[in-house]
């Protein structure tokens, strides 16, 4: 398996692992929201929700750009192999 293969496959068992652990995560909320009894233990918890769920976004974003670059690098070295094969060719 090449490096880039090997890169997407990580990040992908990342991704994955950050998917699994917010849906645990946000399944025990379910579970608990029928335990609120306060008006602003709920506030501070969709508080707490909307920066979970912005620092969600954030990581989306940067795993987005990421994989952006890991594509234009595939695709560089696909370049520079294809102009390898072709002088070797030529050497032939």
């Amino acid at each position: 398996m090449n490096s880039a293969a090997w890169a997407f496959t990580m990040l992908f068992i990342s991704v994955a692992l950050v998917v699994c652990a917010r849906y645990f995560f946000f399944t025990r909320m379910r579970s608990s929201k029928s335990a609120l009894t306060a008006g602003k233990e709920y506030r501070s918890l969709a508080d707490e929700y909307r920066r979970l769920s912005d620092m969600a976004i954030t990581a989306h974003e940067h795993v987005d750009l990421r994989l952006t670059d890991l594509s234009v690098r595939v695709d560089e070295l696909k370049d520079q192999l294809d102009q390898v094969q072709r002088i070797l060719k030529e050497v032939e």
